[in-house]
C-alpha cells in the first residue's frame, strides 16, 4: 500500500462525498423515539452504514430498523439516536460524541471504520484510534450498560462504492475488522458481524444491518432490563441563540432561500466548493445552508469556523496541510479541504454566533480573496440570520443588494491561482 494510493483515494472519496448531493439520503432528525417512558435507549455511533445511503428518512436507515428489531426481541418500545456523519472517522469520533450525556443510555453500538477502509487508514493506526475510544467512551457509561461494536461491511453493500474502488479495499476492509475485533476482544465488548450485499432496495440491507445488531445486543438489554421503571425523557439542547434551532431545523429541507442565494454567489464568485453559514452552539458548530453535502452539524473543535468566531476577526487560511492548527485535524483528512476563508457573523446584541465561510479543495493565496466582496456577502447573511432572533417566523423577502443580483456564470473575482501556494 503505497502513500499515492492513499491519496488518490482519500481526494476520491471526498469528491465523492460532494456528488453525494444527487442521491436519496436523510434530511429529518437522526433519532427515532417512541415516547414510551420504559423503552429501551439506544445509542448509535457510527458512519457508512449508519449514514442512511438511498432513503429519505431516518426511520428506513439503521436508527429506525435497529429500533424496530430491538422492540421485536424484546417486545417493547425502543428509541434509538445517531451520533455521527459520513464524513466522521474513528480518529473523530470522540469529537463527534463531545459532552452528549451518555448515562441515559441502555446500549452503546459502535458500527465504524466504513470510511477509514475506503480510505485505506493503517490498520494499526486504525486499532490505536479505535482503543483510545473505547477507553474514553466505557467509563463514561452506566456499568450496566450493553456495548457492541458492528464489524465493517462490504464497501460494495451500497451502489455508490463498486467496482475498482470495492476490490481494492475489501482486503484492506478485512485488515480492519481483524483490527477491530482484537480491539473489542481485550474489552470484553462483542464484535458484531454485519452482513454483505445480497441484493434489494438500500433499505432491505439497513434492515440485515438492524437485525444482525438486534441479535447481538437485545437479549442483554432483557437481562439487565428485566423489569423496565419509567423514567424522565432524555434532556434536549438548550439553544444558546434564540434563532438558531429554527435555522437547523429549516436547513433539513434545503434552508432559508437568500442564505442559499448568497452562498451560490460566494461560490460562483471565488470559485470555491462550499460556501456555508455556520452557528455555533456549545460544543457544535451546525451549518443553516448546503446540508445536503455537510452534515447537519460538526464538533466546533475540529472546524475551521472555531477561528473566526474566537477571534471575531477574518480569517484566512491559504494551505490548511501547511497551517499548525490543523495538522492532525481528522476531519480536515477526511473532507479534503485544503482552503478556507471565513467572517464572523453577529446577533443583534454584538455576539458572535458563526461565520459566513468559504471551502475550498485548492490552496490560494490570501491576497486573491476579495475582502470586500467576502465582507458584504456575510453582513447580507447576518441580516438573513437577525431575522429569526427571538423565535420570530420572518416572511420570504429578497434582500436589497447582493440577494437578488443574478447568479454569475463564472468567476468574477481574480483568485490569483497561478500563486497559490
Amino acid at each position: 500500500m503505497t502513500s499515492a494510493l492513499r491519496f488518490a483515494l482519500r481526494a476520491w472519496y471526498a469528491f465523492t462525498l460532494l456528488r453525494q448531493r444527487r442521491r436519496p439520503q436523510p434530511t429529518d432528525v437522526p433519532a427515532v423515539r417512541s415516547g414510551d417512558p420504559i423503552a429501551d435507549r439506544v445509542l448509535v455511533v457510527g458512519n457508512g452504514p449508519s449514514h442512511g445511503w438511498g432513503v429519505l428518512s431516518h426511520q428506513l436507515a439503521l436508527t429506525g430498523r435497529l429500533a424496530e428489531a430491538v422492540g421485536e426481541y424484546t417486545h417493547r418500545a425502543c428509541d434509538v439516536d445517531l451520533i455521527g456523519a459520513e464524513s466522521m472517522d474513528v480518529r473523530s469520533a470522540r469529537a463527534w460524541i463531545g459532552d452528549h450525556e451518555l448515562g441515559g443510555y441502555d446500549a452503546l453500538v459502535f458500527v465504524l471504520g466504513f470510511n477509514d477502509a475506503l480510505r485505506l487508514t493503517p490498520a494499526r493506526d486504525f486499532e490505536r484510534a479505535l482503543a483510545r475510544l473505547l477507553d474514553d467512551v466505557l467509563p463514561r457509561l452506566r456499568p450496566e450498560a450493553v456495548v457492541a461494536l458492528g464489524s465493517i461491511p462490504p464497501v460494495s453493500a451500497f451502489g455508490a462504492f463498486e467496482g475498482l474502488v470495492a476490490r481494492i479495499t475489501d482486503r484492506h476492509r478485512q485488515r480492519l475488522n481483524a483490527a477491530l475485533q482484537r480491539v473489542a476482544a481485550l474489552r470484553g465488548v462483542p464484535c458484531l458481524e454485519l452482513p454483505g450485499n445480497s441484493g434489494g432496495a438500500p433499505g432491505a440491507a439497513y434492515k440485515r444491518f438492524a437485525d444482525r445488531l438486534a441479535f447481538g445486543i437485545a437479549p442483554r438489554l432483557l437481562a439487565h432490563r428485566p423489569t423496565p421503571a419509567p423514567r424522565a425523557p432524555l434532556a434536549g439542547r438548550d439553544w444558546q441563540w434564540s434563532g438558531t434551532e429554527q435555522l437547523v431545523e429549516l436547513a433539513r429541507v434545503g434552508g432559508d432561500a437568500d442564505l442559499r442565494r448568497l452562498a451560490d454567489i460566494a461560490q460562483r464568485s471565488f470559485g470555491v466548493e462550499l460556501a456555508v453559514v455556520s452557528l455555533v452552539d456549545g460544543d457544535r458548530l451546525f451549518y443553516a445552508n448546503n446540508t445536503d453535502v455537510m452534515p447537519p452539524s460538526i464538533p466546533l473543535d475540529l472546524s475551521f469556523c472555531k477561528y473566526t468566531v474566537e477571534s471575531g476577526e477574518p480569517v484566512v487560511i491559504p494551505n490548511t496541510g501547511r497551517d499548525p492548527r490543523f495538522a492532525d485535524n481528522p476531519l480536515v483528512d477526511v473532507s479534503f479541504i485544503n482552503f478556507y476563508a471565513g467572517y464572523p457573523l453577529r446577533s443583534s446584541e454584538g455576539d458572535v454566533i458563526g461565520s459566513f465561510c468559504l471551502q475550498g479543495s485548492r490552496p490560494r493565496r490570501e491576497s486573491a480573496i476579495a475582502q470586500d466582496l467576502l465582507r458584504q456577502l456575510a453582513l447580507e447573511a447576518q441580516e438573513v440570520l437577525r431575522r429569526y432572533e427571538g423565535g420570530a417566523q420572518p416572511e420570504a423577502r429578497v434582500l436589497t443588494t447582493l440577494a437578488r443580483m443574478p447568479a454569475p456564470t463564472g468567476p468574477i473575482v481574480d483568485l490569483d491561482e497561478a500563486g497559490a501556494e
